[in-house]
């Protein structure tokens, strides 16, 4: 509560200050650098993707090939990313460019951004023929805006796993159901490891796993509750939200995980650190299952040579179902307020149809939303293949029935992870549920 306070007082004191020019320059923002006297454009770009091992590599690329276009990058961890940019945002202070979710978020958002169909339609020939038209669908509004270009696909929700520490605690496969990733749990305890490194501090990872398991206790059944055709404590629900409790009850999520974000935390004090099995996360981050990916080395895994390989989350429900979701997992928005809307569609069509929308590929990021990519890196992890054969099949599987990853109505989504936090340290999943109902009734 008092950190919602301290924003909304900032919030306010920004939006007294007069309006400054798109364009901010430097991390804290400023006012538009545009063009320079020498005829070199300054674009900013906010967003948690790429990555700071990417963006070097990545911007210096596009910077060679556009001499005239400069990238002035700022990446901030998803969480804080969004209440930076609305702060920004509804001051007139914000970037060029900047990352987004689908789903609720982007509705929130879409007010500031340019219509990317009409943007690309001016300065990308042809890009309608070149990107994914269901992905650009997921990056479409409800009133029919399209809020940004599509950059990357991905599914949720996988396990990264270490088959080196598996085998040392007899665990001779991967769970596929319930009762093996318990069985699991028990014998990386014995051990003196935890099963699944969760970062449930996070909302969109614990969201995300519920639209998945509620799937997979009835398929469909999520979508039809959020517009209003069911009812959010219908047994589906319950028996998602009972186990999602279960998880951290019966030892199988590490112990605090209410207070652990996925990253850095989970992945770097817990599977890194080679003191968990699993890590709880999606399919962008498959590009550990190679020993040389950069992201490994350094860490004890990386030191110690482990065999790293990833897989769908284990079912949860009876009928032993994996059921996972799908969808854009970022997109790049085009501030309305933007001057140089030519030069940032250079950006955005090499970031989503050029040279890093082929890096990203290769990086094992996630699945190109560009018909004119496709993966061309080297596979040298001993379960790389493996892991991407089995997480593209789940992805595919879930994008060919429409599981989508993220809600669409952000109060819901909201109420949903508001009662999995309850759920996790204890609350009575239908009681939670009853919230949610309220929530929905209200709209």
């Amino acid at each position: 509560m008092k950190k919602k306070k301290i924003l909304a007082l900032l919030l306010t004191a920004l939006m007294t200050t007069s309006l400054a020019a798109c364009g901010s320059s430097g991390e804290e923002g400023g006012e538009s650098e545009g063009g320079s006297d020498d005829g070199t454009v300054t674009l900013t770009f906010w967003s948690w993707l790429p990555t700071n091992d990417q963006s070097d590599e990545m911007i210096e690329k596009f910077e060679e090939q556009n001499p005239n276009i400069k990238i002035d990058y700022t990446r901030t961890e998803q969480d804080d990313f969004f209440e930076k940019l609305q702060v920004a945002m509804a001051s007139g202070t914000g970037p060029d460019l900047f990352g987004m979710t689908t789903g609720a978020m982007m509705e929130q958002y879409a007010k500031f951004s340019a219509d990317m169909k009409e943007t690309a339609d001016e300065y990308w020939e042809g890009w309608e023929e070149d990107i994914d038209q269901n992905s650009v669908a997921q990056c479409t509004t409800e009133d029919g805006k399209v809020a940004g270009m599509p950059l990357l696909n991905a599914g949720m929700t996988t396990l990264m796993y270490n088959q080196t520490l598996m085998e040392e605690c007899g665990i001779d496969k991967m769970p596929t159901t319930y009762e093996e990733l318990q069985d699991a749990a028990a014998k990386a305890k014995e051990h003196g490891y935890v099963c699944i490194a969760a970062g449930a501090a996070d909302d969109w990872v614990n969201s995300d796993w519920f639209v998945q398991t509620a799937n997979e206790f009835e398929d469909g059944a999520v979508y039809e509750a959020e517009a209003g055709e069911r009812e959010w404590t219908d047994q589906c629900f319950v028996d998602t939200m009972q186990a999602w409790q279960n998880l951290f009850t019966e030892g199988i999520f590490e112990d605090g995980a209410l207070g652990v974000n996925t990253y850095p935390d989970a992945r770097d004090q817990y599977f890194f650190a080679r003191k968990s099995l699993f890590l709880l996360t999606g399919s962008w981050h498959i590009g550990p299952t190679s020993p040389s990916n950069s992201e490994i080395q350094g860490t004890e895994i990386g030191n110690q040579g482990d065999v790293i390989g990833m897989a769908p989350f284990p079912a949860m429900s009876d009928s032993g179902e994996r059921l996972g979701t799908s969808g854009v997992d970022v997109m790049v928005c085009l501030n309305q307020d933007c001057e140089e809307k030519e030069a940032a569609m250079k950006f955005i069509e090499y970031l989503s149809n050029g040279d890093g929308q082929q890096y990203w590929v290769n990086y094992l990021q996630g699945a190109p939303v560009s018909k004119n990519i496709q993966y061309t890196g080297e596979v040298d992890g001993e379960l790389q293949q493996q892991s991407i054969d089995e997480v593209n099949a789940y992805v595919m599987e879930a994008a060919e029935n429409g599981r989508e990853r993220k809600l669409s109505v952000s109060e819901i989504e909201k109420a949903i992870q508001v009662a999995m936090q309850n759920v996790a340290a204890g609350g009575d999943p239908a009681e939670e549920l009853a919230t949610v109902q309220e929530t929905a009734d209200s709209l």
